[in-house]
């Protein structure tokens, strides 16, 4: 692996040193990683006192605090279109999210959110390098981020620590459900802690939330919040385990804290996850009652993006679509230059796809293409 510089901005920077020190246990570093894994420890170390002082400040308010309204997710595989859903649903001013200083120090969002949004202004500049999209202050991000700095049970700790086929016992938290009755206490424990927080501090808005990981787990969250609400955005499946391989790549080769893995054994998992989601994604998508829940394609919803809008609210039960519609015009008005990224598929990559997911194609009717 080529040589990094040291990352300040690395994604485990806000993490809390008892997760962090969990993590060490159970991971080895490489000796050419070391220097960013002092920097990690040194921020955990900063960090970490004035989480436990926030916390312990605002226990009291953040555990009285109760959900107006169940979360609305926007759910669909990394790739599917989810981010730009979501950037453009919350442009409604009756929705909150979690903001960049929220999600990415989220123990600390409170006591020091002044000087860390000062920091997050230099530290987002610049495109996403999967899909050219910015990051702004203002704009969402997934909930995931924050998760992974508060416990061990976050898939996005496989970006950091590559599992080399060792089980993938990162991708099997995506699975909420399979996980042990212990673990899955402790998952709700920490997830249901973040979103009262959050409320709390976007004085009680009904959150509007999107994590891919989320479409693996639609029954949990269900049964967490009864009244949730669920957007599932599906894609061309050629197209999304392309773009993801590329993130996946890209995040990796970031932020990885010892060896990456081949392209080939990146496909193969990339593809074994997408099956897996979905499997469970439509058993239980077919479970929610109908104003649960729209399914809508992506192509389709680029093309129709103000006749979507308007179905999703009306479906969902989203009330004052007119006053949300100016500030939806103006996002979209916005992207209409955004060009999304085009890639080409190898054969291994059809021939992959075509075996695994046959069960997606034959739901959403996209053509199969021969390698």
């Amino acid at each position: 692996m080529t040589k990094r510089p040291i990352d300040f901005g690395h994604m485990l920077s806000g993490i809390r040193m008892d997760v962090w020190l969990k993590l060490l246990k159970e991971n080895k570093i490489d000796k050419e990683f070391y220097p960013q894994a002092a920097v990690i420890t040194l921020e955990s170390a900063i960090l970490t006192p004035f989480a436990y002082l926030e916390s312990l400040l605002f226990w009291l308010p953040i555990h009285l605090t109760k959900l107006k309204k169940d979360p609305i997710y926007v759910v669909g595989f990394w790739r599917s279109g989810t981010t730009y859903l979501q950037n453009l649903l919350t442009r409604d001013p009756q929705f909150a999210w979690f903001d960049p200083v929220s999600t990415i120090t989220f123990g600390n969002c409170i006591l020091l959110r002044k000087p860390l949004t000062l920091l997050a202004k230099n530290g987002l500049k610049g495109a996403r390098a999967m899909d050219n999209l910015e990051f702004e202050l203002d704009l969402p991000m997934e909930e995931a981020h924050a998760f992974t700095n508060l416990t061990d049970l976050s898939v996005s700790h496989m970006m950091a620590f590559p599992d080399h086929g060792k089980g993938g016992k990162y991708v099997n938290t995506i699975f909420t459900d399979s996980l042990s009755s212990k673990d899955r206490k402790r998952f709700y424990r920490v997830y249901n802690y973040m979103l009262k927080k959050l409320t709390f501090i976007k004085g009680g808005k009904q959150l509007l939330l999107k994590s891919p990981d989320n479409t693996a787990r639609i029954a949990f969250l269900k049964r967490s919040y009864p009244r949730a609400k669920f957007i599932n955005i599906y894609r061309n499946p050629y197209t999304v385990v392309r773009s993801a391989l590329n993130m996946f790549r890209i995040e990796m080769d970031k932020y990885a804290l010892s060896e990456s893995v081949s392209d080939q054994y990146l496909l193969d998992r990339v593809c074994l996850i997408f099956e897996r989601v979905y499997r469970r994604a439509f058993r239980d998508l077919d479970r929610l009652a109908e104003g649960d829940k729209i399914e809508i394609q992506y192509e389709d919803f680029i093309e129709h993006q103000e006749e979507y809008l308007e179905k999703i609210y009306q479906k969902l039960g989203i009330k004052d679509y007119d006053k949300a519609y100016p500030y939806l015009k103006a996002y979209m008005d916005s992207m209409k230059d955004y060009q999304t990224n085009t890639y080409d598929y190898t054969p291994e990559l059809v021939e992959k796809v075509n075996e695994r997911l046959g069960f997606y194609f034959e739901r959403y009717g996209y053509e199969k293409i021969q390698p």
